[in-house]
């Protein structure tokens, strides 16, 4: 099966996929040489399929499954997938005006496609691989990650109900997620009791940053990066990395971070990211 999906707005895959270390964590797999996006999914029936992904143009992407679409909701899943992970529905153009007033070199990247991060097939995915990363480095990260996808989801991501059967045990001992077991569990108990998400993942309604600090073992930054993954770049979710960045590139301190992004106003992450990509593709051009 084969279809194309289109956006209104500008799309790159390549820069959607090295937006952050997501596409690194199972069950992705990229290609760079071809250019193609790939992972197993399960469909409503439970059996496993794989959906890729390629450009075609600006605007749109084609779309493959390895299975014929019987009943016509495989396609339908494949497409509502691939609209979250690319963002297709996202609208740079509010950001495209901030950053014509403030660095007009940000608003030629969000024209060519920049600006998206990728998004896992759910919200509850993107809330498991964020709590994976907690206090570690990121090969226990994908460690972590990949024992979940092999053990509980059979090579697709597990869903709520199969990590909450697992158990703390489980997750101690067989997929080494040490104290972030009872962290998953108890923050996968909060979001499918309060109905946040539904059975396979898929988020039910808006959350800010307020709420998702209030689930139990959710600090400051893990709330801003998932806050961040649901389109809200109001807050930039400042770890090590974004410290180091802006001391050594703009003379700031960590306390100064926000403030200094200020005029981004809600875009303010962006104007971080994508001023970072541009002092990173200026310095290999100086190379």
């Amino acid at each position: 099966m084969e279809f194309q999906l289109q956006s209104d707005f500008p799309i790159s895959l390549s820069h959607t996929v090295k937006s952050h270390g997501w596409v690194h964590l199972a069950p992705w797999n990229w290609n760079e040489v071809s250019g193609v996006l790939s992972r197993t999914e399960r469909s409503s029936k439970g059996d496993l399929f794989s959906i890729t992904v390629t450009q075609l143009n600006l605007n749109s992407v084609l779309v493959s499954c390895n299975r014929p679409d019987i009943d016509g909701t495989l396609q339908e899943k494949a497409a509502r997938y691939v609209r979250r992970w690319l963002s297709l529905d996202w609208n740079p153009g509010p950001t495209i005006d901030t950053a014509n007033r403030i660095d007009p070199r940000i608003a030629q990247l969000l024209e060519e496609g920049a600006g998206r991060f990728l998004r896992s097939s759910t919200f509850y995915e993107d809330v498991v691989k964020t709590i994976c990363t907690i206090n570690t480095n990121w090969t226990s990260t994908t460690r972590m990650v990949s024992s979940l996808v092999r053990l509980l989801g059979d090579d697709s991501f597990p869903s709520p109900t199969a990590i909450l059967k697992s158990g703390e045990s489980f997750l101690r001992k067989e997929t080494r997620l040490g104290f972030r077991s009872k962290t998953l569990l108890a923050v996968t108990s909060a979001l499918t009791d309060n109905n946040i998400i539904n059975e396979e993942g898929s988020i039910n309604s808006r959350l800010n940053v307020e709420y998702l600090l209030s689930l139990k073992g959710i600090g400051p930054y893990s709330a801003r990066h998932l806050a961040m993954l649901e389109h809200d770049f109001s807050e930039i979710p400042i770890d090590s990395e974004v410290k180091s960045f802006c001391k050594n590139t703009y003379g700031i301190e960590s306390q100064e971070i926000d403030l200094f992004f200020a005029d981004w106003g809600p875009h303010k992450f962006l104007g971080y990211k994508l001023g970072r990509q541009l002092a990173s593709r200026n310095a290999n051009h100086d190379q």
